[in-house]
């Protein structure tokens, strides 16, 4: 019974607060309206109204600031109409949601007639500005612009004129197709030119759409394919692109060309002094702690790949560059392999022992830094336990390219092999869709 008595007061007290909230907010409406301040004060109004609606203070205020405000609004556009209808348009634009905003916190204001006529002529004076302006964007052969001109004289008159059936003609005029050929390949890396088109098209495709990009649509990549034969696939000339573009309908192509592929590679023969940590019982049964010195031997190995590449987006009618993009990618992999066999457990296993920091410093910062800079962030026992659990991953297989599409510089891949110069020239050029999708991004919205 008591507990039911506190939270009927409790809640007495949360209609108390946001009542006594209500007021605050309408007596500053108030105040703020009869200083002039008509944005503050409907703004004030309008949280007193959300807070409690049926607050009679709050919805006086409301009303007051509300017909205040839309009144000012009116005037300031009939004034602004005398000499700019465009700028008086969109204002009006404004004025319409203000009034829907209103409406939707229960007050209805009163019609204007009189207002409503000239807001009518305004917006369709705008709008047929706008239409205009996008005829004469089509007789300039810019259907981009004109697809925006109709959009804003259909933003100011829904359904003025016909340019409801205007805005799809003329997008479907702006809508540019884009195939994606197949990479000139000078790199000799068998399979690397439909392999990165494949890759490209996949990639960029995410984001090819409606609310990304207006007037860009790519070919289905099946298409392309069905005009190329084996032979062409891997030495496609900027000719052969347009070519191949045009046959596929598409209004745009993205050609290239892939060369200067560079390697190094390094392997070195890893020979440290590591610590295992014995426990024993001494003659009294006491248990002692040592540390024993173990030789461990590992395989650190890396690759680089540079290779180069140059993209570019080419129109098809008038053969025409429209953008290009010239850069080089590196791939880089490191990997380091071990069979040393770890006794017991592996944690008993460090590079540096407690006593060693004390006694001989110099030799345990040297023992550390040597360790960081073949293995890096691995740890002694974790690498034990791998060398423990994955002894069977002592070459490198396909499977294991995904391993190295992130940096493995700080810590290497746990493998025995590297992968071979062309796998790592498509694991660097696995970045090449992100600048084609820049520029198709740029040229849909130019």
């Amino acid at each position: 019974m008591r507990h039911a008595r506190s939270c009927r007061l409790a809640l007495v007290g949360l209609l108390m607060l946001g009542c006594a909230s209500a007021n605050r907010l309408s007596r500053k409406s108030e105040q703020e309206l009869a200083a002039g301040d008509l944005g503050s004060a409907y703004e004030h109004a309008r949280r007193a109204v959300a807070k409690e609606p049926n607050n009679p203070r709050a919805r006086v205020a409301f009303a007051a600031a509300a017909t205040t405000l839309v009144d000012d609004r009116e005037a300031r556009i009939l004034s602004i109409a005398a000499v700019d209808t465009l700028a008086a348009a969109e204002r009006a634009l404004e004025l319409s949601g203000l009034r829907g905003e209103i409406v939707r916190h229960g007050f209805a204001l009163p019609p204007d007639t009189a207002f409503a006529r000239h807001e009518a002529a305004i917006r369709t004076g705008a709008a047929g500005f706008h239409y205009a302006a996008a005829e004469h964007a089509l007789a300039e052969r810019k259907p981009k612009i004109a697809w925006s001109e109709f959009r804003d004289a259909q933003r100011f008159v829904s359904g003025y004129r016909d340019v409801g059936r205007r805005i799809d003609d003329v997008h479907a005029q702006a809508l540019a197709r884009v195939a994606i050929i197949p990479f000139a390949d000078q790199t000799g890396v068998p399979g690397i030119s439909r392999t990165l088109a494949d890759r490209v098209h996949a990639e960029v495709a995410k984001h090819v759409r409606p609310d990304e990009f207006v007037f860009t649509r790519l070919v289905d990549p099946t298409q392309v394919y069905a005009r190329i034969t084996v032979a062409e696939l891997d030495d496609l000339s900027r000719e052969d692109a347009i070519r191949i573009g045009r046959r596929v309908g598409a209004d745009q192509v993205v050609a290239g060309r892939l060369y200067g592929l560079r390697t190094s590679t390094n392997t070195t023969a890893v020979h440290q002094t590591i610590f295992h940590k014995i426990v024993e019982r001494d003659t009294s049964g006491k248990r002692v702690e040592r540390y024993v010195e173990d030789d461990f031997h590992a395989i650190e190995r890396e690759r680089t790949v540079t290779v180069r590449y140059d993209l570019e987006v080419v129109d098809t009618e008038h053969e025409a560059s429209l953008a290009a993009y010239t850069d080089a990618v590196e791939g880089y992999a490191r990997v380091v392999f071990t069979d040393f066999q770890a006794t017991g457990d592996c944690g008993n296993y460090c590079v540096v022992p407690p006593g060693l920091r004390k006694s001989d410093p110099t030799r345990a910062e040297r023992l550390e830094t040597e360790w960081k800079r073949h293995f890096g962030t691995w740890t002694l026992p974790a690498l034990l336990e791998k060398s423990r659990g994955d002894r069977h991953r002592s070459h490198y297989s396909a499977s294991d390219r995904h391993a190295f599409f992130g940096d493995c510089r700080e810590r290497p891949v746990w493998l025995g092999g590297l992968p071979g110069e062309d796998d790592m020239a498509a694991i660097a050029l696995d970045v090449v869709w992100q600048p084609v999708l820049g520029m198709l991004k740029e040229l849909d919205a130019k």
